[in-house]
Parts: structure tokens; sequence; C-alpha cells
């Protein structure tokens, strides 16, 4: 590591700083809220949108799963598509696990719902960014176990 035009104390105080604005990133990957729906345990934003997932569930690396998603509010509608990218906490890189999955009616309390399947490649946390047509709808964080 070269440094140029800086004392010791100021790379510290850089370093520091930047070690600093990584953790506090890292610490804002906190588990989306689970709530229920009728008789569905969800995982996301209460009356915006979630997925099935129940609290004691564990979702696993590797392991196709079929999850429901569900959505309130007149944004979503019948016909429009789901797709769902995935972005991994340490290795920042994004995933494609729903790829235009078609929103269907009414199920369970909520407005609308796509049945999906999803796979997750690596354990750790993970930011689900949902995006109905294209544009982006919300995001929802999980834990993804070994």
């Amino acid at each position: 590591m070269v440094l140029l035009g800086c004392s010791h104390k100021e790379s510290q105080d850089n370093g520091s700083r930047h070690v600093g604005e990584v953790l506090a990133k890292e610490n804002e990957w906190k588990e989306s809220e689970y709530f229920t729906s009728e008789n569905l345990s969800l995982i996301g934003e209460p009356q915006l949108f979630g997925f099935t997932h129940t609290k004691e569930g564990k979702l696993f690396a590797s392991k196709p799963g079929k999850y429901g998603w569900h959505s309130w509010g007149e944004n979503v509608k019948i016909g429009d598509f789901l797709s769902v990218m995935g972005t991994h906490q340490l290795i920042h890189k994004e995933f494609e696990l729903i790829t235009d999955a078609n929103v269907l009616g009414p199920n369970s309390g909520a407005d609308n719902h796509a049945p999906t399947n999803m796979t997750f490649p690596t354990s750790g946390m993970w930011k689900l960014d949902a995006y109905i047509d294209g544009k982006l709808f919300g995001s929802i964080y999980v834990k993804v176990e070994n």
C-alpha cells in the first residue's frame, strides 16, 4: 500500500472512518418483519408486500423453495410481472432469483399474489429487491442458512 501526501495519523483516521462506514452499512442489514395475513405467515412490509415464510422456518442455500409473494394496494395489478433481484450482503453480487412471475388476484387477505420458486446460491444476509413490471416496488431482508 502506498500513501502519497498523507501523514501516518491522517491515514489512520481515514482507515478508521472507512471501517466504521462499512460496519454501519453491514448493521443496516436486519431481517425484515414477520407478519400474518389470514392463515399465512409472511416476511416483508405489512400491508405492502411480503412472501410466505415463518419466523421458525429457515431459508437454506442451494435448496429450491416455493414462495407466494403477496401485495396490498393499487400499485400492483393482475397481469403485472414480478421479478426479484437478490444481493448478498458480503459479496455485493446481484443474482436474479425470480424472473417475470405472473401476478394473480386476491389470496389470503392480500390484493394480489404471485406463486414463485426461489433458490439462494449461498448463505448469509440477502436483500431482495422486488420489481413490478421493471419498477422497484420494495425490498425485503432475509437470512439464509447453510
